[in-house]
């Protein structure tokens, strides 16, 4: 790691990481949106990650990309200011892999892609440490690979979730509304999205209806997932490019099959026969890797991540409170 970091006592440091040139490119003339390339990388314990350059404040940084948040979230170490107008107090986010991130909101221009800067509610990040119950998670030494030494931070474009009210999504936050509508096509092989995506590029999807909180949130729609046939368990139906397992359960009701747990810890985790669906939309594994976990009450969800994502696309349509789905076949056999 030497000549990465420089070590001063027990802090690490690291260069800003570099991002890729930023590039899009105008899908027939911009009659059928704009396509914007996602980049591969790896991260903590070698898991891949896709990357997107961003601008804020006008300082260009690479973040990670994640369907499964809302808001961007950014070390403050990396921004070119330092007085930034308030955009609240200090709030916190936690992460399947037991790391947690503590910031100020702040207020700041965000760009992608060459768009007119948006003013947003960011998250300016200056702890990551481990959870109480993960000492030795991905983020002991203060650093991941997101918050550190792959990633300035994350962007998160997902729908909003009850329990998280940080920041401004910042793709809705555009101008002209080119980010109300978007799909994101995760696979490694050549990872893109598409603002403003035409009807005609999305004929195919499947559309299910978002769920509409009392305050006029759209908030990610329900869904289900069935176990081998041991369990069919329905909660919100969470899409995260940002999480590197394939179905993540979270259940504050632990089944009759497990055994339970404290609040975070793994009841079962193994390889199934799995279904996730939504609406009139269903997706097969003939063997996926499922992990099951006690979550806090009422906090039920179920998380495809990435690796459960490759042969799936999402369609986030703000405009219309809907969620597209849209899977070139309707089983697949993958498990790490």
């Amino acid at each position: 790691m030497g000549a990465l970091a420089a070590l001063t006592g027990c802090s690490v440091t690291f260069p800003t990481p570099t991002p890729p040139p930023a590039q899009a490119a105008l899908i027939n003339g911009g009659n059928d949106g704009m396509l914007i390339p996602l980049h591969v990388e790896r991260a903590d314990e070698d898991h891949a990650r896709l990357g997107l350059p961003v601008q804020l404040d006008g300082k260009a940084l690479y973040m990670a990309l994640d369907t499964g948040t809302q808001g961007t979230r950014v070390l403050k170490s990396v921004l070119p200011g330092s007085n930034y107008p308030s955009a609240g107090g200090v709030s916190s986010l936690s992460f399947a892999n037991g790391v947690e991130i503590l910031g100020s909101s702040i207020k700041l221009p965000f760009s992608v892609a060459g768009t007119k800067p948006a003013l947003i509610a960011a998250q300016a990040v200056d702890v990551v440490r481990c959870l109480p119950n993960a000492r030795k998670c991905a983020g002991m030494d203060g650093y991941t690979g997101e918050f550190g030494w792959a990633f300035s931070g994350i962007v998160g474009v997902g729908a909003a979730q009850p329990d998280d009210s940080c920041c401004t999504q910042p793709l809705r936050a555009l101008p002209g509304n080119i980010g109300q509508r978007y799909l994101v096509h995760a696979n490694f092989a050549k990872p893109y999205m598409v603002l403003s995506p035409s009807n005609t590029l999305t004929k195919d999807y499947t559309m299910a209806p978002m769920t509409v909180s009392k305050d006029g949130t759209a908030q990610w729609p329900r869904g289900c997932v069935n176990v081998g046939g041991k369990m069919t368990f329905c909660a919100p139906l969470v899409f995260a490019t940002g999480s590197t397992g394939m179905i993540r359960i979270e259940t504050d009701k632990a089944p009759n099959w497990t055994g339970d747990g404290e609040v975070g810890s793994v009841l079962d985790q193994g390889n199934y026969e799995a279904a996730i669906g939504t609406g009139s939309w269903v997706h097969r594994y003939e063997k996926a890797q499922v992990t099951i976990v006690k979550a806090k009450p009422d906090a039920n969800r179920i998380v495809v991540g990435l690796m459960a994502m490759q042969n799936i696309d999402v369609l986030f349509d703000f405009a219309n409170r809907q969620l597209g789905l849209y899977a070139a076949q309707q089983s697949e056999r993958f498990a790490p």
